[in-house]
């Protein structure tokens, strides 16, 4: 078993072609480890843009890279193809599946494919080291973040760099490596993959919605804790839907709020309670 961890470089533009925008990548880098983590090999090369003639400021100022010294890079059909040789086949793993969904734009854009032909078997890093940090909450977890966690030192690792930021994903790997573990998040790379990979989550904001059944909906009282009772009907709110309650026991009127995101295996419904605004003092006499 062989990994391959890589990494892309990429520039967000406009393409007048499709009218749609499109991360064009600049650079691939990756390195190939075996199952003990020692690097078997590594892979790096400049891709020629040929979208947009123009790096955007941001990516000038992370990466370093000017469009003079990526114009004389391979063309994209070159590149991946040899990275695509290199890799062969092994189980591929990115921090988080931004590279992933970049690299399948592109292969969209250049070879009209909607799928990574070689690509078997996949893990999302970022999501592994999160995991295996105990950390909670849903914020992306950084690669500089978990390095900087990890007590690794990243001085003379190029930042924002293809392979640069391929070796830094493999440190932290190596710091939180565990056989069985990463085999639990490696993923075979069939439809379902892909479904899940491009199912956007997305909240439900039509009372037709087939998801959207709130007759098991109910409220506490904010003031006493009994049960209140919804007084009107649901109203489509602003990314979500709001009803009147009053409670059975005190008379505390408030607007309950109720908000339904669906996801590609689930649906979560979160309450709300809003209070109504207090009546303005009087004026003195």
């Amino acid at each position: 078993m062989e990994y391959v961890i890589f990494d892309l470089e990429w520039n967000a533009c406009l393409s007048k072609k499709t009218n749609t925008f499109i991360n064009e990548i600049i650079e691939i880098g990756a390195v190939k480890v075996n199952e003990e983590l020692e690097i078997t090999g590594q892979f790096n090369c400049l891709v020629r843009p040929v979208i947009s003639t123009r790096l955007n400021s941001n990516v000038r100022t992370l990466t370093s890279l000017t469009y003079e010294e990526v114009k004389k890079g391979v063309p994209f059909d070159y590149g991946f193809s040899k990275f695509r040789k290199f890799a062969g086949n092994c189980t591929l793993m990115t921090w988080s599946t931004a590279d992933i969904e970049s690299l399948i734009g592109n292969l969209r854009y250049h070879k009209r494919m909607e799928t990574i032909p070689f690509m078997t078997r996949y893990a999302d890093l970022q999501e592994y080291c999160h995991d295996m940090l105990g950390l909670s909450g849903k914020n992306a977890l950084g690669l500089q973040t978990a390095a900087d966690i990890l007590g690794i030192d990243t001085e003379d690792i190029p930042h924002h760099r293809a392979v640069g930021d391929s070796i830094m994903t493999l440190y932290c790997l190596r710091r939180l490596y565990h056989k069985e573990a990463l085999a639990s998040y490696t993923r075979d790379c069939g439809k379902e993959f892909y479904d899940r990979l491009f199912f956007h989550a997305c909240n439900i904001e039509s009372l037709d919605s087939e998801y959207a059944d709130l007759s098991g909906v109910y409220f506490n009282c904010p003031e006493c804790g009994a049960r209140s009772k919804r007084r009107g009907e649901w109203k489509e709110k602003y990314k979500g839907f709001g009803a009147p309650y009053e409670c059975s026991r005190c008379g505390f009127r408030f607007t309950g709020r109720v908000t339904i995101k669906r996801k590609y295996d689930s649906v979560i419904l979160s309450k709300k309670i809003i209070r109504y605004p207090l009546p303005a003092p009087a004026a003195d006499a």
